[in-house]
C-alpha cells in the first residue's frame, strides 16, 4: 500500500493555490474592469487617474466581499462578489477624483464617451523625455550663476544679463530662438537685456569646419571644390540654425551659402516637447492660460522654428519677395541658386553691406537715417498691403543697406503670409482704432477670430475702448498694443489667427528695427500715413466703379427675383395668407443643449426607478429559487441596483464634468 499523504499537506497546497490565484488572476481581472468602469462612466479620463481610481476601488471591493463572506477566499463567491464591487466602487472613486478637481476644469476638450486604451510606457516616455533637457538646463544656469545657492553672491544687472546670454547659448537649440524674440521686446524687458540677447542673432559658437564640410558635401552630393572655386571656411555669421560662408561658384558668381548645423533634428524635437509640456500646464493650471492660450502660442512658435529649419521654405519665400519688390522701392532680395540648394543648405546672392543699425557708418557713407527708415517702413507697408507676403523678422542684422543705398532684405526663414481677405481685415482694423470706433473694430475682429458662442460683446466693447484710450494717452498705437490685443480678446473667448499674432511681432521687430536707425522716426504716424495713403488709393473713382460692376454682377440675379418675390408678399397679406415661421430649435447648439438635458432626466428617472424597484425586489423573501440560499428575485434585484447605480453615477459624471 502507498504512503497516505497528511492532511495537513493538502490544506497547506489548498491554501497555496488560493493564494496564487488571488495574486495573479485577481490582478488580471482587475485591470480589464477598470477601464471597463470608465468606459461606463461615459467620460474620457487619463490613464494615470483611472489607475488610481482602480487600486483604490479594488482594494475596498476586496475588503468588503471578504467581510460580507466572512473571508471565505476559496470560495468563488467572494471573488465573484470582489469583481463586482470593485466595479462600482472604481466609478465611485473616479466620480470622487472629478468631485476634487477645480469646476469647469474637466470639460475643456472633453471627448464623452469615448475610452482609449492607455499607453502608459510610451506616454510615460514622452513625459519623461524632456526631463533629462529640464536637468542640463538647470545645470547650465547654475554654472552661469543665475540659480540661488550657486555660491556666486547677487551679480550685478550686467553680469546677471550675460550670465542669461551665455545660458540660453550654451543651452542651444530653441531656448537661442527664445533669447532672440526675446530681445526684440523692449516694451516688455530691459533695454541692456534686450541689446545682450541682441548677439544671440549670430553671435553663436561656431561649430569647426570639420563637422560642417562633411555635412554640406552631403547635401550637395558632390565635393565643395565641384561647385565653388573658393570657400571660405570662416563663418561670416553663426546662429543657433546655421552656420553661413562666403563663397564663388565656378560660374564666377558671389555666394553666401547657408549650412545648418547637424544633429539639430533631435534637440529641436526634444525642446519643442519641454516647451509644448510646460504651456501646457501653465494653460491647465493657471488662470492667465485660460486666455493666452500658451500652448497655441507655443506651437505657432514651433512651427515656425520647424520653417526655419527647412531651408526650401526659405528659397521659396525669397522667390515670392522678389517678385512682389518693385525697384522704385530701391529694395534687393537676394536671388536663390536653387539647383545647390536642398533642405539643409541655401546658397544665393551675396549682397555687400552693413546693418541700417550702424548709424555712425550709414552718415560716414552719406546716407540719411531718417529716409532709410522711411523706405524701410514703406517696403514692410507694400509687401504686407498689396502683396501678402512680408519678412516677419526685420530685424537689424537681417536688414542691410548696400553699397548702392539699396536696402537688402536677408535671412528669409520666418515669413507672414496674408490673403486677400485678411488684408481687408487688417485695414478695416487699423482704420477703427485710428478713429476709435469700437464698434468697428469688434465687427471686425468677430470676422476673422474665432469666436466663443457665450461672448460678452457689451463687456468687450468697454475693454476695447480702454485699450484705445490708454493709446490715444500714450501717443499712439505700436506693434506692441497687436499683442495687447491679443491677449484683451483671448480674456473673452476669442482666439484671433496665426496671422495676427504674427503680423504683432514682425510690427514690435520691426519698431525696434526703425528706432535703432532713426531715434526720433515715429512709427505711428509713418504707419498712418501710409495706411490712409493706401486706403484712399484703394478707394478712388476707378477702383470704386470698378469694385461697383463686380458687385452689381453678383447681386442681378437676387436684384431679377427682387419685384417678383414683393408682389407675392403684397398678394398674400392682401388675402389674408402672409403668416411667419419660427424654428425654435434651428441652431444645433439649442437642439444639442435639449437632447443633453432629455437624456440626463431619461437616465437619472431610469437610476431612481431601478434602483427603488430592485430594494423592493430584494426585501421580497418569496419567490423562484435561483440557488439553495439564494432566490431569483435577490438576482435581479441585485442586478437591477448595480444598474441604477451605473446610470445615477453616469449622470453625476457628465454634470460634473460640465464645470457646474
Amino acid at each position: 500500500m502507498g504512503q497516505s499523504v497528511p492532511v495537513s499537506a493538502v490544506f497547506a497546497a489548498s491554501r497555496l493555490a488560493t493564494v496564487v490565484l488571488w495574486v495573479v488572476l485577481v490582478p488580471m481581472v482587475l485591470a480589464v474592469v477598470t477601464p471597463l468602469a470608465g468606459r461606463l462612466l461615459g467620460a474620457r479620463r487619463g490613464w494615470l487617474a483611472l489607475s488610481v481610481s482602480g487600486v483604490l476601488g479594488s482594494a475596498c471591493a476586496i475588503v468588503l466581499a471578504g467581510i460580507l463572506t466572512d473571508w471565505m477566499w476559496s470560495s468563488w463567491e467572494m471573488a465573484l462578489l470582489s469583481i463586482a464591487l470593485a466595479a462600482v466602487l472604481i466609478m465611485i472613486f473616479a466620480v470622487g477624483a472629478d468631485l476634487v478637481a477645480t469646476p469647469g476644469t474637466l470639460a475643456r476638450g472633453e471627448r464623452a464617451g469615448l475610452f482609449v486604451m492607455p499607453r502608459p510606457i510610451k506616454d510615460l516616455r514622452a513625459r519623461m523625455r524632456p526631463v533629462s533637457r529640464y536637468r542640463e538646463l538647470v545645470r547650465i544656469a547654475a554654472s552661469n550663476g543665475l540659480l540661488l545657492g550657486s555660491g556666486r553672491g547677487a551679480p550685478s544687472t550686467a553680469a546677471r544679463e550675460v550670465r542669461i546670454r551665455r545660458t540660453l547659448e550654451q543651452a542651444g537649440g530653441m531656448f537661442i530662438k527664445l533669447g532672440q524674440v526675446a530681445s526684440t521686446r523692449s516694451d516688455l524687458l530691459p533695454a541692456s537685456l534686450c541689446a545682450e540677447l541682441a548677439t544671440l542673432r549670430s553671435a553663436a559658437e561656431p561649430v569647426p569646419a570639420e563637422t560642417m564640410r562633411p555635412a554640406l558635401e552631403d547635401a550637395l552630393g558632390q565635393p565643395v571644390e565641384s561647385v565653388f572655386d573658393e570657400f571660405d571656411w570662416q563663418p561670416l555669421g553663426s546662429a543657433s540654425i546655421a552656420q553661413v560662408y562666403q563663397a564663388r561658384l565656378t560660374t564666377g558668381e558671389a555666394v553666401v551659402v547657408k549650412v545648418r548645423r547637424p544633429g539639430l533634428d533631435e534637440l529641436m524635437d526634444r525642446d519643442a516637447s519641454a516647451l509644448l509640456q510646460v504651456a501646457g500646464m501653465i494653460e491647465r493650471r493657471t488662470p492667465l492660460g485660460v486666455s493666452v492660450r500658451p500652448l497655441d502660442l507655443a506651437q505657432e512658435f514651433i512651427d515656425n522654428v520647424d520653417e526655419e529649419l527647412d531651408f526650401t521654405v526659405e528659397a521659396a519665400n525669397a522667390r515670392a519677395l522678389v517678385a512682389a519688390t518693385p525697384a522704385e522701392l530701391r529694395t534687393r532680395v537676394p536671388v536663390v541658386f536653387e539647383q545647390y540648394s536642398s533642405t539643409t543648405v541655401l546658397v544665393e546672392e551675396r549682397l555687400i553691406g552693413s546693418s541700417v543699425a550702424d548709424v555712425d557708418a550709414l552718415r560716414h557713407s552719406g546716407h540719411d537715417p531718417a529716409e532709410l527708415a522711411d523706405r524701410l517702413l514703406r517696403v514692410m507697408v507694400h509687401h504686407i498691403f498689396e502683396i501678402g507676403v512680408f519678412h516677419a523678422d526685420p530685424h537689424p542684422g537681417n536688414v542691410l543697406v548696400l553699397d548702392d543705398g539699396w536696402l537688402g532684405l536677408i535671412d528669409l526663414g520666418a515669413v507672414g503670409r496674408l490673403g486677400p481677405a485678411e488684408q481687408e481685415a487688417l485695414r478695416a482694423m487699423l482704420v477703427a482704432m485710428y478713429v476709435g470706433d469700437v464698434s468697428a473694430l469688434r465687427a471686425t475682429l468677430m470676422d476673422v477670430c474665432i469666436v466663443q458662442p457665450d461672448v460678452q460683446t457689451t463687456l468687450l466693447d468697454s475693454a476695447l475702448q480702454q485699450l484705445l484710450s490708454q493709446g490715444i494717452r500714450e501717443g499712439g498705437f505700436t506693434g506692441a498694443t497687436f499683442e495687447d490685443l491679443v491677449t484683451l480678446v483671448g480674456e473673452y473667448g476669442i482666439r484671433p489667427p496665426r496671422w495676427f499674432a504674427t503680423l504683432g511681432r514682425t510690427l514690435i521687430t520691426l519698431e525696434g528695427t526703425l528706432h535703432s536707425i532713426d531715434s526720433n522716426f515715429s512709427l505711428v504716424d509713418a504707419v498712418q500715413q501710409q495706411v490712409q495713403s493706401r486706403i484712399a488709393g484703394s478707394h478712388d473713382h476707378e477702383g470704386l466703379r470698378e469694385a461697383v460692376q463686380k458687385e452689381a454682377l453678383v447681386q442681378l440675379p437676387r436684384l431679377r427675383r427682387l419685384p417678383g418675390r414683393i408682389d407675392e408678399l403684397l398678394d398674400q397679406a392682401a388675402a389674408g395668407r402672409l403668416r411667419a415661421g419660427v424654428s425654435i430649435f434651428s441652431d444645433p447648439r439649442d437642439e444639442r443643449i435639449v437632447t443633453r438635458l432629455v437624456n440626463r432626466a431619461v437616465l437619472g428617472i431610469l437610476a431612481a426607478s431601478l434602483a427603488v424597484g430592485s430594494t423592493v425586489l430584494i426585501g421580497v423573501d418569496s419567490g423562484p429559487a435561483f440557488t439553495d440560499s439564494v432566490t431569483l428575485n435577490e438576482v435581479l434585484g441585485y442586478i437591477g441596483l448595480a444598474v441604477g447605480t451605473v446610470l445615477a453615477l453616469r449622470v453625476i459624471a457628465s454634470i460634473i464634468r460640465d464645470g457646474t
